[in-house]
């Protein structure tokens, strides 16, 4: 529209002769005519870029990938409750900074991405408080344990995974083996672990899965922690598995 108004505005003083000479300074012609020519061809042009922007966008739109129910070929999270009362995310993401940190920001992002509707707790970008750890658990329908060197010697991280026990959240277990990351065999991770807590971790049967940071291996592990969250949304409350 800009464009448009300062458009006409060269052509009337083009067109006039109260101006002579302006046109010439502001577009380089001294005839109206040349200058809606000039006008007109640059309206197209803006035109054209903004076409191309548009199309550019709808085409990249099409190409994110989301999951989809292998039975109905729809998202998950697009119809339906999904979020029981009192609940404010679907996932809290546990995990020890220095070990952990880059990795659950990954899953956030890439989880959001395929899994359109969903809400998760990261604390870089939720935490007010340090303090209120435990309300936060108790607002998330799934606690995701982000299992690498130091994450159970750490006490906020304790805190998290004693306040999901005590509430009865149900838990997914994330495992980062790689020794250069982080990580470390379930053994190693296991005997980090406070004794009283190692059989409600590692003997409870919770969903696991392996971290993998090749791109088909990753989205593996992602549809594993996506399976555990949706199944237990109200939406999907009485399912066993929900193949993606």
């Amino acid at each position: 529209l800009t464009c448009c108004f300062a458009s006409g505005v060269v052509i009337q003083l083009c067109d006039s002769t109260l101006y002579e000479g302006m046109c010439y300074t502001l577009v380089g012609y001294k005839t109206s005519r040349s200058a809606t020519t000039f006008v007109v061809v640059l309206t197209a042009a803006m035109l054209a870029v903004t076409l191309a922007v548009i199309l550019v966008s709808t085409v990249s739109a099409a190409r994110v990938k989301t999951m989809r129910l292998v039975s109905s070929k729809r998202e998950p999270m697009r119809d339906g409750i999904t979020l029981a009362d009192g609940q404010q995310w679907h996932l809290f993401l546990s995990h020890v900074w220095s070990t952990g940190q880059d990795a659950v920001a990954v899953i956030k992002n890439e989880l959001q991405q395929f899994l359109p509707g969903c809400e998760i707790f990261l604390d870089i970008d939720d935490l007010k408080n340090i303090g209120e750890l435990e309300a936060y658990i108790g607002r998330s329908q799934v606690v995701l344990c982000f299992l690498s060197r130091g994450y159970l010697r750490s006490t906020n991280c304790l805190r998290e995974v004693r306040a999901a026990l005590a509430m009865g959240k149900p838990l997914v277990l994330v495992h980062e083996a790689d020794p250069d990351k982080g990580g470390g065999t379930l053994a190693e991770l296991r005997s980090e672990c406070p004794e009283e807590l190692q059989a409600a971790i590692f003997d409870a049967g919770w969903p696991m899965t392996v971290w993998h940071r090749i791109e088909a291996f990753q989205h593996v592990s992602l549809k594993v922690i996506a399976e555990a969250l949706l199944l237990k949304t109200p939406k999907y409350a009485g399912e066993n598995e929900l193949p993606l």
